[in-house]
């Protein structure tokens, strides 16, 4: 009797697992082949995540990963309120890596062949210790520089009329409409942000105030902090975003915006507004002192944190030996002060490196996925930002945008009308060099196993990036090969 019951326990187990499995398989296959018919969206419920990316999902050509840490609290919410994991629904193939991404899923993209960003030996000539160019010739070098770029603006001026204030201001103008997520800008809700240029209180200046960034900054085309996207729901570029300052960039104070929180500025190569909390007022000497200083020191890595101030590639900052150097920081007046810190040298460089190929490829390599971001805006770097901060550490003058960079900097070889492999052929060999297509700006590493690469901050992948050049868009779109000696 005993027996029969336990046989009988048995098979009902059996049974209910078995409805169990069948009632979870429709409901897969519910998901599977009705998804298209549903609408979902994805969650992401992590609080904040690690800096570390996250492989999460590749195919024969490419690997993508998340921004960092995460994948296991972002979740696909469809309309029937079934709810799975990102790993369920990849693993499972139930949506694809591509409609994700479309849906607005924040991955990076990374070419296969170039996992990890691994390029071995891109140069094998015998002179890339060789110095290009010495540091009294790229001296002379950026005069040319300035001569030829149009966005290049004298520091030196000590006045300057309402009339000139005016049209630098008013270059800038609000294409509308815009949009942040659902919100529209129209010509009825942006009056606040265009009076606050305070236009009408523009005066003539015969002594313009000097000033010096002490805290990496973005300079915008408006005096406000809201973003302007082209399209609904899709945060790309920011339309307000002109460039980054970076610390110790000299600045000349023309204007002040309505509400006193922000300055219309000259600076070397761009003009636009500045929140004034990242600017101290310096006099000539302190202006001096900090932007012309006899001794000084070149920082050579992307991103460091130096008394809890961002100092990007490039920075040049006073040197007081044995690794100390001069930060320019605020005091209660709103007048820069000097504050003295100490740099690993591994991270900063006394005087400009010397301009050679090792250096070019070492100092670029160090960008190695950086975020990208237009305009340079929240710490991460555009294509011509990318490449001006590589070339300021040997001291060269690079204005700020492609257009003005690729008729300015360098010799350079036109690729119109040529095929891919009549620009392959002019290419080769002329590593580094620099390759433009509209909008955007390369450099070229080299040739390695019959492939060509390049380096670059990259829209497409969201961060700095190698990737071969053969076959590629940007080989058909690049029409510009700029020398750089």
């Amino acid at each position: 009797m005993k027996q029969r019951i336990l046989i009988i326990i048995i098979i009902l187990l059996i049974l209910m697992g078995g409805f169990i499995l069948v009632i979870r398989n429709n409901n897969k296959k519910l998901i599977i082949n009705n998804y298209q018919s549903l609408h979902y969206q994805i969650i992401d419920e992590s609080e904040n995540c690690q800096e570390n990316k996250e492989k999460i999902y590749e195919t024969d050509n490419k690997i993508y990963y998340l921004p960092c840490y995460k994948s296991d609290k972002i979740f696909i919410l469809f309309s029937n309120n079934q709810k799975y994991s990102l790993k369920y629904i990849l693993n499972s193939n139930l949506i694809t890596i591509d409609e994700l991404i479309m849906k607005g899923l924040d991955v990076i993209t990374q070419d296969k062949n170039v996992e990890n960003n691994e390029v071995i030996n891109n140069d094998n000539s015998n002179n890339t210790k060789d110095v290009i160019m010495t540091s009294l010739e790229i001296e002379k070098y950026n005069d040319t520089i300035k001569k030829k770029a149009t966005m290049v603006y004298n520091m030196d001026i000590t006045s300057i009329t309402k009339e000139q204030i005016l049209k630098y201001i008013n270059n800038y103008e609000l294409d509308l409409p815009k949009y942040n997520g659902n919100y529209t800008y129209t010509t009825n809700n942006t009056k606040d942000i265009v009076d606050n240029r305070n236009i009408n209180n523009i005066k003539d200046l015969n002594n313009i105030p000097k000033g010096i960034i002490i805290k990496r900054a973005n300079l915008r085309s408006f005096p406000t902090d809201e973003s302007f996207y082209k399209k609904k729901n899709v945060k790309d570029h920011d339309r307000l975003q002109e460039t980054e300052l970076l610390v110790n960039t000299p600045v000349l104070i023309v204007h002040e915006s309505k509400n006193l929180l922000w300055n219309f500025v000259i600076t070397p190569f761009y003009v636009g507004w500045v929140k004034k909390e990242n600017i101290a007022l310096t006099n000539n000497d302190d202006y001096n002192y900090f932007i012309n200083p006899t001794k000084f020191g070149v920082i050579t890595e992307p991103n460091i944190k130096v008394n809890n101030t961002t100092l990007d590639m490039s920075v040049k900052l006073p040197s007081l030996g044995n690794n100390k150097y001069v930060l320019p920081i605020k005091d209660t007046n709103g007048y820069v002060s000097k504050k003295e810190v100490t740099i690993d040298n591994s991270k900063i460089h006394e005087g400009y490196l010397p301009y050679t190929k090792e250096n070019v490829y070492k100092i670029a390599k160090k960008y190695l996925g950086v975020s990208y971001s237009w305009g340079g805006k929240d710490e991460g770097v555009d294509c011509s930002s990318y490449i001006s901060n590589i070339y300021r550490t040997f001291g060269f003058y690079f204005p700020r945008n492609t257009s003005v960079q690729n008729t300015s900097v360098g010799q350079v070889i036109s690729l119109e009308n040529k095929t891919n492999a009549e620009k392959l052929q002019l290419i080769t060999n002329t590593n580094p060099s620099l390759l433009y297509q509209s909008g955007h700006v390369m450099l070229y590493l080299g040739k390695e196993n019959n492939k060509h690469y390049i380096i670059h901050a990259n829209g497409s992948t969201m961060n700095v990036a190698i990737t071969i050049l053969d076959n590629s868009s940007y080989l058909n779109k690049i029409n510009k090969l700029v020398l750089i000696k």
